[in-house]
């Protein structure tokens, strides 16, 4: 059943590349001159941590860096990451250090092979005469663990399971910069109805258009999270270097991701950060 999990995922996403590759053709054919927005949604790179040979032999083990927090005990995790350990079920297994090096070994390969997929689609605008006038927006619905803290997969706002990449492309209109506020999936809808010149819908998060474009204004994002792991609705704000975690059920979770970017001081309970 494995292997047969392993074969359909890269075998869904080999056709789905396929089919929007034929898609922009057919557009560059028969339709250049009308509105294209193209949704094109890979599978990989999701467990499980296993990918065709040519994308395995780009890394070598010593390229795989290991976890930067390593295994926290038990009894020393927070409550809601307790519940993902009990969720993944990681007391029935003896995860080892190659166990974890050869998944996360996987895992960038399996990246590589999706950027071999979108370096399809850019070559079929490019083949096509769009490649200029076209907005490529590239995200992913969560991050992965892959052994940080000893945990697997998502269900948390940490940031190994909650931050995701964000690149918005579009080179008629946005010069190449990195952009420091935080954004969230919430915002991608206003984002593409702002490029398509339409504002007036209503949405739960906002464009990132004026940032796209240069704009430093100071975001707030929220995240809401209702499913394993939990067992009341866990909520989240982030605010520049600010994060704050809500969960009824849970001590309240505040950390400095600046001067704490692996999230190992919560500072909810110091009363210094009361306000």
């Amino acid at each position: 059943a494995g292997v047969a999990e392993i074969t359909n995922q890269m075998e869904y996403d080999d056709e789905v590349a396929f089919h929007a590759n034929r898609r922009i053709f057919d557009h560059g054919r028969y339709e250049r001159d009308t509105p294209l927005c193209l949704v094109v949604s890979f599978t990989h790179p999701h467990d499980p941590y296993a990918a065709r040979r040519r994308f395995w032999d780009l890394y070598s083990d010593a390229d795989i860096d290991m976890p930067a927090v390593p295994p926290i005990p038990y009894a020393e995790l927070d409550p809601h990451s307790r519940r993902l350990w009990d969720v993944s079920a990681m007391d029935d297994y003896d995860v080892t250090p190659e166990d974890v090096r050869s998944s996360r070994h996987g895992y960038y390969a399996n990246i590589s092979y999706l950027d071999s997929k979108v370096g399809e689609l850019l070559d079929t605008l490019e083949t096509c005469g769009m490649r200029e006038r076209t907005a490529v927006v590239l995200t992913a619905d969560h991050g992965d663990f892959l052994g940080e803290r000893g945990l697997w997969y998502k269900m948390s706002f940490l940031e190994p399971s909650a931050r995701v990449p964000l690149i918005l492309h579009w080179p008629e209109r946005f010069a190449p910069r990195r952009v420091r506020e935080p954004a969230s999936l919430a915002d991608i809808a206003p984002t593409l109805a702002a490029l398509a010149g339409r504002t007036e819908i209503e949405t739960d998060g906002s464009s990132l258009l004026a940032h796209a474009e240069g704009s430093s204004e100071a975001r707030t994002v929220h995240g809401e999270y209702l499913a394993e792991g939990v067992v009341a609705p866990m909520f989240m704000i982030r605010r520049g270097r600010w994060k704050f975690v809500r969960c009824r059920t849970d001590p309240d979770q505040l950390f400095d991701l600046d001067a704490d970017p692996h999230e190992l001081r919560n500072l909810a309970a110091d009363p210094a950060h009361a306000a």
